[in-house]
């Protein structure tokens, strides 16, 4: 590698350290600032961090002056995220379970398909675990109500997944247990908090109440679950919501 080639390989690795940092912004950070024109502008120095991301087991998502770099992990690569990284998934259960409230917070943020092709700039709806809680169990009875019609039957872990969520309990009978773990809006409120560590979504919160905006990484993360049949499922069961009820607010 000549001195060159080394010079390039190591602003690439800056680059990637600032787009592991999920909370990190280009605004204020000039060097960041400047690789990301550097990277939208040298099809070198693209094809250097591209070749360094693929070494790392990531790949990028997106670009953006003003939001940065956006990588995902591969799967089985060494920054992919393991059941222990994410707690509290004691069982099969609680994994679909946490599997379909994804699912589901994507689409309150994203309820059709054409908000997904929507510019960064396009902010999603504010969430709230009440706001959830309601949207999560209208989605799952809409599923429920589908997957009794003519369209075609979805995977057998997606149906257990609704039927669970829509057994749990919404929230606790305990004063101040409003989020164990065991009710519906401890879920989400686990799920939220876990999106919100992976620089996701950010806190937003608003008359002492907490509440959730998603990043633009967000929507970029969603675009990737497209071609999966359990997202297609519950997004057409958001699509059914939002025509029936109006947009989030």
């Amino acid at each position: 590698m000549t001195e060159s080639e080394e010079s390039l390989a190591e602003e690439s690795g800056r680059l990637i350290a600032f787009a592991l940092r999920p909370a990190a912004l280009p605004a204020g950070q000039p060097e960041y600032q400047q690789l990301l024109r550097r990277l939208l502008s040298d099809r070198r120095f693209q094809q250097m961090t591209e070749s360094v991301l693929r070494g790392l087991g990531l790949r990028m998502l997106g670009i953006s002056e003003a939001f940065g770099l956006t990588v995902a992990a591969v799967p089985d690569g060494v920054f992919a995220v393991r059941r222990d990284d994410y707690g509290k998934l004691r069982s099969t259960t609680d994994r679909l379970i946490q599997g379909i409230v994804h699912l589901g917070i994507a689409a309150w943020c994203f309820p059709r398909a054409e908000d997904l092709g929507e510019a960064d700039m396009v902010a999603a709806p504010r969430l709230t675990v009440d706001q959830l809680v309601e949207h999560l169990t209208q989605l799952c009875d809409e599923c429920k109500r589908q997957d009794s019609g003519e369209e075609a039957p979805p995977a057998e872990e997606l149906r257990t997944a609704w039927q669970s969520v829509l057994s749990l309990g919404k929230y606790s009978d305990s004063t101040g247990g409003r989020e164990s773990f065991a009710t519906l809006s401890g879920k989400i409120t686990h799920a939220l908090a876990f999106l919100t560590e992976q620089g996701l979504l950010k806190r937003d919160d608003r008359d002492n109440k907490s509440g959730w905006l998603a990043r633009p990484a967000f929507r970029l993360h969603v675009r990737e679950l497209a071609g999966y049949r359990a997202w297609q499922i519950v997004s057409l069961a958001a699509q059914q919501l939002h025509r029936d009820h109006g947009p989030a607010s």
